[in-house]
């Protein structure tokens, strides 16, 4: 039986505790971040879950504490604030996993075993209940890219989904392939040179689509995994600095315009445009992006703010 840390005072505490004690794990309760290290000390611990505003030393100063004694623990921070207001300290730390409160159930249930186990964490079979069908387009070029997208949205609207954001939708499958068309393949100065490619033979892209009586699901496949979490934290980052930029360019008439670059938006664009997303790498071997849309939700409790899943294997 694997244990599970909870340290949080809020009121969220229970409902967290009950969904991870239905599941059967062991569950060790803690409401600071000093009563947390003890805990640390005196348990074998598989999970920490932490709220960030902690009574006293706050949960960065947890972690900080884990990353020297306990790096291997992997930890899933929740909140009921906008991220974006503490992301240099999320990316300073090294921070991969963080909820919105109130968190989805089957969301925090899922991420947890995969944390724990790192089994079955590629495939949108394993996060996606009840799949009705399943279909792939592969690429190996970056001219295909158009026209796979424009086919992947079609086979959606063919099996009945009411794309309300299609312009959203296209533009973030866009980013994130040709980030695995590009980036993985180690063509990066192609790319920003807007240069056509093609790969190289046994080289190729997938992009699997599946369907469930809930929603859909959208999953973008390399064969790298030259991914990491620390580059895609590094690349939310940039574009959070940015945004602040422009905010304040706003303000002040400031002109920010050299400061401001494309690295990272699409990322950024996976993260605050989907639902349920995942980042997920099995260092040099595969990356996949997943993202699902559950059109059952009428709405969305964190709305207005994103939050961050990254599930990464270094295990050689």
């Amino acid at each position: 039986m694997n244990n599970i840390l909870i340290i949080d005072f809020s009121i969220y505490r229970d409902s967290l505790a009950k969904i991870l004690g239905s599941e059967g794990y062991n569950l060790i309760i803690c409401e600071s971040a000093f009563e947390a290290m003890k805990k640390l000390n005196a348990y074998e611990i598989d999970l920490v879950v932490s709220e960030v505003e902690l009574p006293g030393d706050n949960a960065f100063d947890l972690y900080n504490y884990m990353a020297r004694n306990y790096p291997y623990i992997p930890v899933i921070m929740t909140t009921d604030k906008n991220i974006d207001g503490f992301f240099n300290e999320i990316f300073q730390e090294g921070i991969g996993n963080v909820l919105c409160k109130p968190v989805k159930k089957d969301e925090l249930l899922n991420l947890a075993e995969k944390l724990i186990t790192k089994k079955n964490i590629f495939g949108l079979n394993n996060y996606m209940d009840d799949i009705i069908e399943i279909k792939k387009i592969t690429i190996t070029s970056s001219i295909q890219i158009k026209k796979a997208i424009t086919m992947l949205i079609g086979e959606l609207e063919k099996w009945g989904f009411k794309i309300k954001e299609k312009i959203a939708l296209t533009l973030v499958l866009n980013e994130i392939v040709i980030n695995a068309i590009y980036h993985a393949h180690g063509h990066t100065e192609e790319k920003l040179a807007r240069k056509s490619i093609e790969l190289e033979d046994g080289e190729f892209v997938d992009i699997f689509f599946a369907k469930n009586r809930k929603g859909y699901g959208v999953a973008i496949d390399d064969y790298n995994g030259r991914l990491s979490k620390m580059r895609i934290l590094e690349s939310i980052n940039k574009v959070v600095e940015q945004e602040n930029l422009i905010i304040r360019a706003a303000e002040t008439g400031e002109d920010v315009s050299d400061y401001i670059s494309e690295t990272g938006r699409g990322i950024d664009f996976v993260r605050k445009l989907s639902g349920e997303y995942y980042f997920i790498i099995k260092k040099d071997v595969r990356t996949e992006i997943i993202f699902i849309v559950d059109e059952t939700l009428i709405s969305d409790d964190c709305i207005n703010y994103s939050s961050l899943k990254i599930i990464e294997d270094t295990s050689e």
